[in-house]
């Protein structure tokens, strides 16, 4: 059997693929296999039709440049099933899932794909980390995640189902503290390009209250945010803790770098007994930080030469 040249993952006995409209019977009939989707809260398809309208209105390749995959032998072309990665907006994080039909359970196919996906999504895609959520009582999906090298992170409720969630981290991504001018090198083409490389220092940038961390892959610094003890009259606490120059280069952005910066920082922040975040919001990164449980305070305003800006808070 020849791979085709749209096999985006090569295993031992699989290739992965995007889905084509000629898998809406094989993934019509997988899904209506009571057993093979009773740990996923999904309701089958009411017919082929249904899955082919699924299949043509799947975006998410031209969204974020992966996806749930299809599974083919590489022996026949045989569809067994899908595995691949899904960016969740809620939380910003990218999760790795797999199913298969129940004839191709017990042979190894989920631990052989899911881990060349998240291969895949440390190495090609550069994502600082993948997640794993399964439902408690899914054993088989959990060894899965375990065999694959995924720690436990926490639980949380799906579709009504106590479910735990997994995470590998990618040995190529480091957080640490940094000098303030090491994050010229991110501040000036996201938040000041096109304007001095002075323009890039902020006040406060050197108190000794003041810290700079930086998210690194592969050894180069991709990603930066600086927080510093400044009160806003807004919130009663004090001290507080304002982020300042929050910014990821542009091809590390919508994989979770952000996500992973801000949490750093809110875990340092917590260990100085302080419990209030602040800051001022580009309107466009509004969403972002809503998804991680910021919330707006007051109304717009502007900063000349910026853009219009929110104030936004979170308590720790």
């Amino acid at each position: 059997m020849k791979i085709p040249k749209t096999a985006i993952i090569i295993t031992e006995r699989c290739y992965l693929r995007p889905f084509e409209v000629n898998d809406a019977k094989d993934f019509y009939e997988m899904n209506n296999d009571t057993e093979v989707i009773q740990y996923t809260g999904d309701a089958p398809f009411t017919s082929v039709i249904e899955a082919e309208t699924f299949i043509k209105n799947y975006t998410v390749y031209d969204n974020y440049g992966f996806g749930r995959w299809a599974v083919c032998k590489i022996l026949d072309g045989t569809f067994i099933g899908f595995c691949g990665l899904k960016y969740h907006k809620k939380g910003s994080f990218v999760e790795v899932g797999y199913r298969f039909k129940k004839e191709f359970w017990n042979y190894g196919y989920a631990t052989e794909t899911a881990k060349a996906c998240v291969s895949y999504g440390f190495n090609s895609l550069k994502l600082p980390a993948i997640y794993c959520q399964v439902w408690e009582d899914n054993k088989a999906s959990i060894r899965v995640a375990e065999k694959i090298g995924f720690n436990f992170k926490t639980t949380f409720i799906d579709h009504g189902k106590n479910a735990f969630q997994f995470e590998l981290k990618n040995p190529l991504t480091e957080i640490k503290e940094i000098d303030a001018i090491e994050t010229y090198s991110v501040r000036h083409p996201v938040l000041r390009k096109g304007r001095p490389i002075s323009d890039c220092a902020f006040e406060g940038d050197n108190l000794k209250t003041t810290f700079h961390l930086g998210i690194y892959y592969a050894n180069v610094l991709v990603g930066v945010a600086t927080f510093l003890v400044n009160s806003n009259t807004s919130f009663l606490e004090n001290p507080q803790y304002q982020l300042r120059g929050m910014a990821i280069l542009e091809n590390f952005q919508k994989k979770g770098y952000g996500e992973h910066l801000l949490k750093a920082g809110e875990h340092i922040v917590q260990s100085k007994n302080v419990s209030r975040i602040w800051f001022n919001a580009r309107e466009i990164a509004v969403s972002f930080y809503q998804r991680l449980d910021y919330k707006i305070v007051g109304d717009v305003f502007h900063i000349p030469n910026i853009g219009n800006h929110y104030i936004m808070t979170k308590t720790l």
